[in-house]
């Protein structure tokens, strides 16, 4: 599917993970709603036979290095290495390593395909869609809201592509000797993120818009960092990973959504929506009983993600 003379490319990054419903979610609710050319990254170990691959304009496949560092030695001789490790354990190297080489990767070598668009949307293959997604017409970067773990969501983005250069070069970033002078309190994948964006000057343009989307995710898929736990009722096999984030997203379908329809075609979904909302409701909450929260920032620390946490490192405040 390829339109002509399309104001947005759409890149989906990381592993080609959440099936075919997700990806028809994609479809019908951002690529075909905004006219979007579609670009797929990811790298040569995955058996790409689905509709991604066929409808994609591009196909920008990566070798798969036997140790993501080694794509990062090729290219970079700083303080990169050092940074990763100060986040071990806690998504920056498990997850952030590849997603940062992916980000290097695009820019690297497709920058004048980049710049053939006036927006990029930078997202994940998991990202499933209940609504359609917002057009856009400033110089803005446009993030979702919540989801930030001490820092800002780096799940999906909008921005114009003259601001490509900045916006990739993350690696670049913590490839600084400065960088690793400066490394967040809690470096996850997340606070390097929004520290990247400061430093780029991009935070400045930063606007937030409603969540059209949550992470999806299939039974038994393989993941580099976050395990989904919770499956949604009556499908053969489709996964949350973060219940907040689903729940978010299916309450802003619903109230931008009044007809019959928008309840037929997502039932199952809704169904899921309001079994959660119930548990929460009767005090059963998808949290641990025992959960410290920031008054100021509202994060969850002795969840499995924050398990080891006990005082809020932005703001040492706790509840």
């Amino acid at each position: 599917m390829k339109f002509k003379n399309s104001n947005y490319l759409v890149i989906l990054a990381g592993s080609p993970r959440g099936g075919e419903n997700t990806w028809n979610s994609l479809f019908k609710y951002v690529i075909e709603h905004l006219e979007a050319d579609l670009a797929i990254c990811t790298t040569d170990n995955f058996l790409l036979d689905n509709r991604l691959y066929n409808e994609a304009k591009f196909k920008w496949i990566m070798k798969n290095p036997q140790n993501f560092e080694d794509y990062y030695s090729k290219h970079y001789q700083g303080n990169w290495k050092d940074y990763l490790l100060k986040g071990k354990g806690l998504g920056l190297y498990e997850s952030g390593l590849i997603h940062f080489a992916l980000k290097d990767f695009v820019y690297r070598n497709h920058s004048e395909q980049l710049s053939n668009y006036d927006y990029i949307i930078y997202t994940r293959f998991d990202q499933y869609y209940v609504d359609y997604h917002p057009k856009f017409s400033d110089d803005k970067v446009f993030i979702p809201e919540g989801e930030d773990y001490f820092g800002i969501c780096d799940r999906h983005v909008i921005f114009k592509s003259i601001h490509a250069k900045e916006y990739f070069s993350i690696i670049d970033y913590i490839d600084l000797e400065d960088s690793v002078l400066d490394i967040p309190a809690y470096p996850n994948c997340e606070s390097v993120y929004k520290k990247h964006l400061e430093f780029t000057g991009l935070i400045n343009k930063v606007a937030r818009f409603e969540r059209k989307s949550f992470t999806s995710a299939l039974l038994d898929e393989p993941t580099n960092w976050r395990v989904p736990t919770y499956k949604i009722f009556l499908s053969n096999n489709l996964m949350i990973k973060y219940p907040d984030e689903f729940m978010e997203a299916i309450k802003n379908g619903i109230k931008n959504n009044k007809s019959i329809k928008y309840y037929q075609d997502n039932f199952l979904l809704l169904l899921y929506y309001f079994y959660l909302s119930l548990r929460k409701l009767l005090g059963n909450s998808f949290r641990n009983n025992e959960s410290t929260i920031c008054e100021k920032h509202g994060h969850l620390f002795t969840s499995e993600r924050y398990k080891d946490l006990k005082v809020c490192p932005e703001c040492n405040v706790t509840k």
